[in-house]
């Protein structure tokens, strides 16, 4: 169950840490120089054609994959929805049939339907929430409606108002697409921490920030789309990322070796196509199918941590050592879906094969935190490196730090590349990255360019 929702945002990005009894169990992040696409609504034009692929503009210089709708694909100009954002240089996915998510429920403005989602299993609990959601279905305005998880325990008096509110909502992107000529950007999607206010947190949960503008800007999305959460929403000063050791277990999730408590080890690699995770049993004494279960026992627990951890999605392969029996495999596999049981991201244990490689699909909404923060490097087999953006993350993090013990003016010593990223615009504003920090500081910071440093290099001075 997760207690903690730690949000930490500076002008370069947002980053979160998710905490389950006491301990990190997920990291993400999103940068402002890269924004994620997911659940914005567009109106979009034709775009080309592939084979079977279609595309549709959603900006000047943005295409994307439209999936089919129905069997068909929408001709002219088009209301699109983003449901997976862009991935390691693929366009952004978008689908014609828009959804609205709110915390209870899902509104499907353009069909029809009522539906409750599969983890309801109380009977009375699904009987109750299907009539309310056809009741809302067949409301004036129509549309259709699938009752989310967090509904169980909430009254019909907050299932109601929130439909209310998507109503309204739908109403006024309706009012603006008729004044909008395509392509063109119609509807915001939540940030990450509202979609995690949203989607994962139980009642209850507090939800931690170190930035007073993130703080109202969670508190206003709380009133009117989570208001269960109106009151847990709290400014948190210092170092936000040091309560639970949050930055040694970030640090050690950017590490492709994960040590296993009997011996050997995790390998995780990601490429293009899948996440591999190579299991070592390393040197273990006693029988050898008492090895094998023992390792592979550790190993599955480990790989569900570290899979929820960094965030890791589409296809990730593991590497087991090759079972004994047919059993073993199916046994390894119910293992593994029991691990993962509390991971709130869609996936599915799908299979594993004689010679022990299990495939698991989880859903791609968030970029793994390796993406986040680091880059590959041009040139280099397997090499990367610290991306710039989450390096000015860091900086404007140890700058308020400063800040908050009483500095008024920082200095700031970079080197040449990172000169060159503070001098450039910041992602959707006129100024600065420095003079954006500056303000974001209320202090002032002077840049002071070090051409012979390594890119990574920095240093803060203050007065």
């Amino acid at each position: 169950m997760i207690d903690e929702l730690l949000v930490s945002a500076t002008p370069f990005g947002v980053r979160t840490v998710t905490i389950a009894s006491g301990k990190v169990v997920a990291f993400n992040g999103e940068s402002t120089r890269a924004p994620t696409l997911l659940g914005n609504v567009y109106m979009a034009v034709e775009g080309r054609r592939a084979g079977a692929a279609h595309f549709v503009a959603i900006a000047k210089e943005q295409n994307a994959f439209l999936e089919k709708t129905g069997g068909t694909n929408p001709g002219g100009n088009s209301l699109v929805q983003v449901t997976r954002a862009e991935w390691r240089g693929k366009a952004p996915r978008v689908t014609a049939e828009i959804a609205l998510a709110g915390r209870y429920m899902v509104f499907f403005p353009l069909t029809t339907g009522a539906s409750v989602a599969r983890r309801i299993g109380d009977p009375a609990a699904r009987q109750r929430l299907l009539g309310l959601a056809g009741r809302i279905a067949g409301d004036e305005g129509g549309g259709g409606v699938t009752i989310r998880s967090a509904a169980e325990a909430a009254p019909d008096d907050a299932i109601l108002a929130e439909a209310a509110r998507h109503r309204r909502y739908w109403a006024n992107l309706s009012a603006q697409r008729a004044t909008t000529a395509a392509p063109a950007l119609l509807a915001r999607g939540p940030g990450l921490a509202e979609r995690h206010m949203r989607d994962i947190l139980p009642t209850g949960a507090r939800i931690l920030t170190d930035d007073r503008t993130m703080l109202e800007r969670l508190s206003t999305y709380a009133e009117e789309w989570t208001p269960e959460f109106s009151q847990h929403v709290e400014l948190a000063e210092g170092a936000l990322f040091e309560r639970y050791d949050a930055m040694g277990a970030l640090a050690s999730a950017l590490t492709p070796d994960v040590p296993l408590a009997g011996g050997g080890r995790l390998s995780i690699e990601p490429t293009q196509a899948l996440t591999a995770i190579d299991v070592d049993t390393g040197v273990r004494a006693g029988a050898r199918h008492r090895v094998l279960r023992a390792a592979c026992d550790e190993a599955v627990v480990a790989a569900a941590h570290e899979i929820r951890l960094r965030n890791l999605a589409g296809l990730i392969v593991i590497d087991f050592p090759r079972p004994n029996t047919t059993d073993s495999g199916q046994a390894l596999m119910a293992n593994m879906r029991a691990q993962m049981k509390g991971d709130p991201v869609p996936h599915k244990v799908a299979a594993i094969s004689v010679s022990g490689l299990m495939e698991i699909t989880r859903q791609r909404s968030d970029s793994p935190i390796l993406d986040v923060l680091t880059e590959p490097v041009d040139g280099s087999y397997c090499g990367r490196r610290p991306r710039l953006d989450a390096l000015a993350f860091d900086i404007a993090q140890a700058a308020r730090v400063q800040v908050q013990a009483g500095a008024r003016v920082i200095t700031l010593s970079v080197s040449s590349r990172l000169a060159e990223f503070f001098r450039q615009i910041t992602g959707g504003g006129e100024d600065t990255g420095t003079a954006a920090l500056s303000t974001w500081l209320r202090a002032g910071v002077t840049l002071r360019e070090e051409p012979v440093w390594r890119r990574e290099d920095w240093k803060i001075e203050t007065v």
